[in-house]
């Protein structure tokens, strides 16, 4: 491994193939476990790293093989991690990262079925081998992007049926046996289903909200940044909104 110039004090101690899914997109580190995300494994690999020069693969939790799970977070004893229906694998890149179309998700089959599309909640008391304890499923193609460091609220992009693209949606993990949406927002034009039209070209989707003390960051892929308001669960409230594309 070659380290850039300008690094310092980092130097690289070990490797692991993920047992031949090298695939792998967000690490999330919980007492000596390493769950990872991956972009077309079609799972979570948790990974024993509590030796770092010698890390060990230890299992794949697996979602519907036509789903992805790319991003997951992991706090107070629980793991979460999203499912969505592997787009990629089904558009162009062009279409991918340029179309933006109203979801309607009978058009790639029965939700549950032919794909999944959601959030899963594990039990990772065991940190070796996660236990799912939940489910929320969503009515659309599934969520790509999660936000949880603990407490009763999770955040989340979700694309949803009748939105043209991913939206940001709020999750009460109140009980994680059972977590609900419990509050959404999108930027006006995106839902076609209640008659909106959007005013722009590209690609405007929530891509991904980091949130801090009731205030969500997210960025909107060619729709720039939002931040929202989120002290009311329910209704979250935009205060800026800052567009840079094109």
């Amino acid at each position: 491994m070659i380290v850039p110039e300008g690094a310092r004090n980092i130097s690289f101690v070990g490797h692991t193939d993920q047992g031949g899914r090298g695939d792998g997109v967000q690490v999330m580190v919980d007492r000596g476990y390493a769950y990872i995300g991956t972009r077309v494994s079609g799972g979570v690999m948790v990974t024993d790293v509590r030796d770092p020069r010698n890390p060990q693969a230890v299992q794949l939790l697996p979602v519907h093989p036509n789903s992805v799970c790319l991003h997951l977070q992991t706090a107070e004893g629980l793991l979460l991690n999203i499912e969505e229906l592997n787009l990629r694998a089904l558009l162009s890149i062009k279409d991918y990262y340029t179309g933006s179309n109203q979801v309607d998700s009978s058009r790639y089959g029965t939700r549950g079925v032919d794909f999944s599309a959601g959030m899963r909640v594990y039990d990772i008391a065991d940190p070796a081998n996660p236990r799912r304890i939940g489910l929320m499923a969503v009515q659309g193609l599934g969520q790509h992007r999660i936000w949880w460091t603990g407490g009763r609220y999770a955040y989340a992009s979700a694309l949803l049926d009748g939105f043209i693209d991913h939206i940001f949606i709020v999750i009460d993990m109140i009980d994680p046996t059972k977590p609900v949406e419990c509050g959404r927002w999108w930027i006006p034009g995106m839902n076609l289903a209640a008659g909106e039209t959007p005013h722009w070209k590209g690609r405007w989707a929530l891509h991904h909200a980091v949130v801090q003390d009731d205030i969500a960051y997210a960025a909107w892929r060619d729709g720039g940044l939002t931040i929202l308001d989120v002290s009311d669960k329910t209704k979250p409230r935009l205060l800026p909104h800052q567009v840079w594309s094109p």
